[in-house]
C-alpha cells in the first residue's frame, strides 16, 4: 500500500506531531490548531467548529464503534 497523498507526503504531519509531543515549541498550544500547508497556528474550517458537523461526526463514529463491537 502506497501511503502518499497527491502533493503531500505523510512524514510532514508526523513530524508536527513528534514535534508537537516534544518541542517546546509547542509547549503553550493545547486546544490550538496548527495548519501543516502554513507552518503555523490559525483558524480551523468552519465545518470543524459547526456543533452540528461535529456532533454528525461523532455519532458516525459511534455507529462504527457499535457495528464492529456487535
Amino acid at each position: 500500500m502506497n501511503a502518499y497523498i497527491a502533493g503531500k507526503s505523510l512524514s510532514i504531519g508526523a513530524d508536527v506531531l513528534v514535534r508537537a509531543a516534544l518541542s517546546e515549541e509547542f509547549s503553550g498550544a493545547s486546544g490550538r490548531y496548527f495548519d501543516n500547508d502554513e507552518g503555523s497556528f490559525g483558524s480551523p474550517h468552519p465545518d470543524a467548529v459547526d456543533t452540528k458537523n461535529c456532533q454528525a461526526v461523532v455519532n458516525a463514529i459511534e455507529e462504527v464503534i457499535a457495528f464492529h463491537q456487535a
